[in-house]
């Protein structure tokens, strides 16, 4: 009994050691995360704000139509029942389409800051690898992580035409 109350005892300082090291050792926090666009502190980057809005404008009905149509095929029934495999070829033709038109506007748009362009083009390439991996039947545990992923990237695009008035 004494040699376990001894082992425990040990591995307890140890956990406390370690936790210890740990606090001294972290980093400063960092103020990334409060800032939307991704700027990096002390840099003067350049100011992307007509760009931003020429984009938003251009991505405007296809971020609404997205959301219509995807809430019409989520409508359909659940994952795995007739109506909603019945919906997939159609969402999934719809969604290669939406993408292109998606893309074409991103492209047109080059000079919007480097972080808005980067999540909205996570949200096409999600988008496309979701409609292209799902099948028929019951959803796949990869088809929700891959949802879930998309409207993560949505977010960025989302936030910052928000910010600049523009919703949908």
């Amino acid at each position: 009994m004494a040699a376990g109350m001894a082992v425990t005892a040990l591995l307890a300082l140890a956990a406390l050691v370690v936790g210890i090291v740990a606090l001294v050792t972290r980093p400063a926090p960092s103020d990334v995360a409060a800032d939307p666009l991704n700027q990096q502190a002390g840099a003067a980057p350049a100011d992307t704000t007509e760009a931003d809005r020429a984009l938003c404008t251009a991505i405007k009905p296809l971020m609404s139509e997205d959301d219509e149509r995807s809430n019409a095929w989520i409508a359909t029934g659940e994952p795995g029942s007739p109506e909603r495999d019945a919906a997939l070829p159609e969402f999934r033709e719809y969604t290669e389409d939406w993408a292109g038109r998606l893309q074409d506007a991103v492209d047109a748009n080059p000079n919007a800051h480097p972080f808005f362009l980067r999540t909205l083009q996570r949200f096409i390439d999600d988008r496309l690898l979701l409609v292209r991996n799902m099948r028929p039947g019951p959803a796949k545990n990869y088809d929700n992580q891959a949802w879930a992923d998309s409207m993560t990237a949505y977010g960025g695009p989302l936030s910052i035409c928000g910010s600049l008035g523009i919703k949908w």
